[in-house]
């Protein structure tokens, strides 16, 4: 067992400010001898018989499973009777309807006032909620082919993805093709033929039945959890899946975007998202596809090798990863971690804070140590991370406003302007992302995980990867400092080698005994 403080990470400012929460990082700096005899394995040997995952063993793309994601959510969200506040979304002020007809308004360029933002802050990949035309949130989609006139046009577009792409910066763009809004013309043409709708030829394309609904239509019809001003599509029909196997070809290669985000993926059958995706590989081979996946095993719809998507949203681990900083309670932390390496070991999921369907984290851990406790872990654990627009300057919304208040306008790039704590905590992302680009450190990006020790308030694990020298994470919930004693029986590691640290203060983490 080697013993090991876990030091804060803070000014002393910082530290008068929030208490508590102290971390460190310590990295075993392995001999040049050591790796040329492959003492360095991603499968580990603990005491205590704790779980571990394998080697990721896909064909996603590595600057994919490298990158560090930002969502952004450009439309506006209509305020209702029960979501009072009104969203304008990242741009702010954007409309929350659309009238299908006005001129196009360029609000796509105004993304370049927060270009350095987003570079400084180690932003690798950008995957933008629903763009494309539609009657509100980009949801209800009107037509797959036009970027919103909210928003801009195609030209527009295609200059940000150029402009992104000459920073490093990906695109993903979100493919809403579960079900479509009431004006897209394949449903517009059920309803011009009204009481004669079994004639329309693209009676098919959903799931029409003899009935009425709430839009008073001489028939009914499936819908996205019962929101008819969504109809299900009907993705097994052939002239369904050729029209959304041309959009998502288009995008890859008029647009250049980079890959797909897909929308309740979950809901999709996995033999259309082993279409779309041989469809886009036509178009791109090293796109990405990334699906909205909340319950159940992920296995279902997330498969690279077996030419299912490439990754999937971690929903299972992401609540965790603010939860049990928020109670104070690592045991869960430790249960997730287990099971998403029992379970989703051999894949590579994205994990988040917050999205703009739930609560913000500046909301959840309104405390400033929380939240940046909870940026750590989602910067050091298993997992693509991703960062909701707003949320590395604590932007805060609360879920019970409504939507609207998740999607509101992005913070000025101004660092003046920030809330307390936010330039700290910007800062402390930023050189997390660093830190996981440092070849020293590749196996926070690709390594699998390993729980060392917890408690509620302290937590180890240790991060590793084939060839790679092993990471090991420390984070403290607690209010003083904090002494863990720890096995540290991993492949390669030897009595006597020096441990080198990498975030923290900076104290001399010393050797393994």
């Amino acid at each position: 067992k080697y013993p090991f403080a876990i030091y804060p990470n803070a000014t002393k400012s910082q530290r008068n400010a929030m208490a508590k929460g102290y971390f460190v990082i310590l990295l075993s700096s392995l001999l040049v001898g050591a790796r040329a005899v492959s003492l360095l394995q991603s499968k580990l040997s603990l005491r205590g018989g704790m779980t571990t995952s394998g080697p990721v063993l896909s064909r996603t793309p590595e600057w994919f499973e490298d990158a560090l994601m930002y969502q952004i959510y450009p439309l506006g969200s209509p305020a209702t009777q029960k979501q009072k506040v009104e969203g304008g979304g990242f741009f702010g002020s954007v409309s929350a309807t659309n009238d299908l007809s006005s001129p196009p308004r360029n609000r796509l360029q105004e993304l370049r006032q927060w270009y350095d933002h987003l570079e400084g802050l180690g932003v690798t990949a950008i995957y933008f909620s629903p763009m494309f035309e539609s009657e509100t949130h980009g949801y209800d989609t009107a037509d797959y082919f036009q970027v919103d006139r909210r928003l801009g046009d195609l030209e527009s577009f295609r200059t940000m993805v150029r402009e992104l792409h000459e920073r490093g910066i990906k695109v993903l763009l979100d493919g809403v093709f579960h079900h479509t809004g009431r004006k897209f013309f394949a449903f517009q043409d059920i309803l011009k033929h009204g009481a004669n709708w079994k004639q329309s030829a693209y009676k098919d394309w959903y799931f029409i039945k003899e009935g009425t609904n709430s839009y008073h239509d001489p028939f009914s019809y499936r819908s996205w959890e019962g929101h008819e001003e969504l109809p299900k599509l009907n993705v097994d029909h052939p002239q369904v899946r050729e029209h959304l196997f041309k959009v998502g070809q288009y995008w890859l290669k008029e647009g250049g975007a980079d890959g797909w985000r897909l929308d309740v993926a979950h809901e999709l059958p996995p033999s259309f998202l082993q279409d779309f995706r041989t469809a886009c590989t036509e178009a791109r081979p090293d796109h990405v596809l990334l699906g909205e996946v909340i319950h159940g095993d992920y296995k279902k719809w997330v498969g690279p090798e077996r030419g299912l998507l490439h990754s999937g949203t971690n929903y299972q681990l992401s609540k965790a990863l603010w939860s049990s900083v928020k109670d104070v309670n690592f045991w869960e932390l430790k249960h997730g971690i287990e099971r998403d390496c029992q379970l989703f070991g051999d894949m590579s999921l994205v994990t988040f804070l917050s999205n703009h369907d739930v609560a913000r984290v500046a909301t959840l851990l309104p405390k400033y140590h929380q939240n940046y406790l909870a940026h750590f872990l989602l910067m050091t654990i298993r997992g693509i991370p991703c960062i909701y627009y707003g949320d590395e300057t604590r932007t805060e919304g609360r879920k019970e406003d409504g939507d609207g208040a998740l999607r509101c306008a992005m913070i000025p790039p101004d660092p003046a302007t920030w809330p307390e704590g936010a330039q700290d905590l910007y800062k402390a992302v930023a050189g997390l992302a660093k830190v996981r680009r440092l070849p020293d450190c590749a196996a926070m990006r690709r390594g699998s995980q390993v729980l060392l020790a917890h408690s509620n308030k302290e937590v180890a694990f240790a991060r590793c990867a084939q060839g790679c020298n092993h990471v090991i994470v420390a984070v403290n919930n607690g209010e003083a400092d904090a002494f863990l004693s720890v096995p540290l029986k991993l492949d390669g590691v030897r009595a006597g080698q020096r441990l080198r640290g990498v975030w923290g203060e900076g104290r001399d983490p010393g050797t393994v005994p």
